[in-house]
């Protein structure tokens, strides 16, 4: 009954004119579960497309890649998952390099991303398997501040409904001060 009386209930001229001024602006967002995004062995097809097509243009710096984080984030989650601990915060940290750098293997080869340039020049070298161990799991608190306001920005567009959110995953790189939102 509430639908009905949804239908029949009047428009404004005005209301109808904000309306199609607007119309262009109009986006559905649609975003994946944390089951979607974890659970599932193999990703679907659209967003192994989407994944391929992020390393296509690689920052000026490779390693600056948001993309290149994720993965990694991904892998420190791995990593976590099979042993129970993050890597690095054991006093030998360096004994998780190698461990990492099998984590980041994997990840990518889940992703099925193993075959982009990107990802293989990234994996020749051990320098991201060395950063994800140094760093021991460790929350910088400008991190923290930078990636805090924007959730806060973001929550504000959901409460207000104004605006479109941020759709999925939102990638910071303190280090070049970059951000990436990827449609996973």
């Amino acid at each position: 009954m509430e639908l009905k009386s949804y239908l029949t209930t009047p428009v404004s001229d005005e209301e109808l004119q904000t309306f199609c001024l607007n119309v262009f602006d109009l986006d559905i967002v649609s975003m994946r579960t944390l089951q979607q995004e974890y659970g599932e062995t193999t990703p679907p097809k659209d967003v192994v497309e989407d994944l391929q097509s992020a390393t296509w243009d690689p920052y000026e710096v490779p390693e600056h890649t948001p993309l290149l984080w994720y993965i990694g984030l991904r892998a420190c989650r791995l990593f976590h998952l099979e042993l129970g601990r993050y890597p690095g915060v054991n006093d030998a940290w360096e004994s998780d390099i190698d461990l990492m750098q099998d984590k980041l293997r994997s990840v990518c080869s889940d992703l099925q991303l193993s075959d982009c340039d990107l990802i293989q020049n990234t994996l020749k070298t051990k320098n991201m398997a060395t950063e994800l161990a140094r760093y021991a799991n460790a929350e910088i608190h400008t991190i923290a501040s930078v990636v805090g306001g924007v959730a806060s920005q973001e929550a504000v567009k959901l409460i207000t409904g104004q605006y479109t959110p941020l759709n999925n995953t939102y990638i910071y790189n303190g280090i070049a001060s970059v951000g990436a939102v990827y449609q996973f």
